[in-house]
């Protein structure tokens, strides 16, 4: 584990903007309690956001639509509630892939477990 940011596991995603599809590793998969099958064979954005704490989605889901506008950088930490009542912290990156005409289609990146921040506790 990472003493500095507290990281406990790493998995890589990728959403296909233009299906509305996000593929998940293993890793993500748990991570939001999803079935790994489900999760390899794509969910929609809708199914990843019901998964944030309702208390963080807008703030996501907010600077979801700014980055994709605009292409550039992803970066948030939210809770995410699962199915079981658990709750854990993550932290997800990504960077988009554009067309010619400098339209995303595809972001890919990594979510991290974390160890929830001490001011939100």
């Amino acid at each position: 584990m990472n003493p500095v940011l507290n990281i406990k596991k790493v998995g890589f995603y990728c959403w296909d903007i233009t299906h509305d599809l996000f593929y998940l590793d293993e890793v993500c998969a748990e991570l939001f309690g999803i079935p790994q099958r489900q999760a390899m064979q794509g969910i929609s954005i809708f199914q990843m956001l019901e998964k944030v704490d309702l208390n963080h989605r807008n703030r996501v889901i907010e600077t979801a639509l700014i980055t994709l506008k605009a292409a550039s950088f992803y970066s948030q930490e939210y809770a995410v509630r699962r199915n079981d009542g658990s709750v854990l912290w993550v932290r997800t990156v990504g960077r988009y892939l554009v067309d010619e005409e400098n339209i995303p289609f595809k972001r890919l990146g990594t979510m991290e477990e974390m160890s929830p921040p001490d001011l939100l506790h």
